[in-house]
């Protein structure tokens, strides 16, 4: 909320838009060098429920996720979130659920989901991306307003 309120996500690309068949279906923003390596110069604490050490995964968490979920990135490691958020847009993002430690904090409405799904549509095959493609254009957040029903 307080990035949101500072301006920090307006006019920023996002950098990450993945669909390959081995994949979850992602749409990843909030790093304002597109890099994917960006962030506010902090991190939060991981918050929602109990997370559990696991010895091959690191962490297990409370989460499961669903198509139209908001939500948030993070390293490996545990309280490691920043800035960057994903969208989940595909069925896919159910896989995520055996780990469970990424935050859930929004869901699209029908209206939004369709403006995921135009936007996961620009997807272009790019050997040179280190997710495996991306979009045909740029894809820019204009503006980020906090809305609490």
């Amino acid at each position: 909320v307080s990035l949101a309120d500072q301006g920090y996500f307006d006019g920023t690309e996002c950098h990450r838009l993945t669909i390959a068949p081995s994949t979850i279906f992602v749409l990843q923003c909030g790093d304002p060098t597109a890099t994917g390596t960006g962030g506010p110069g902090y991190t939060i604490p991981d918050e929602g429920g109990q997370f559990l050490s696991d010895s091959n995964r690191g962490l297990i968490g409370p989460f499961t996720y669903q198509p139209g979920d908001l939500v948030m990135a993070r390293s490996a490691g545990p309280n490691s979130s920043g800035a960057q958020f994903f969208f989940a847009t595909g069925p896919k993002v159910g896989l995520l659920a055996a780990q469970g430690t990424y935050i859930v904090f929004g869901h699209a409405d029908l209206a939004g989901q369709a403006v995921l799904e135009a936007m996961m549509g620009l997807y272009q095959v790019d050997e040179t991306s280190p997710y495996g493609g991306g979009p045909t254009r740029e894809v820019m957040v204009k503006s980020v307003t906090i809305v609490v029903d």
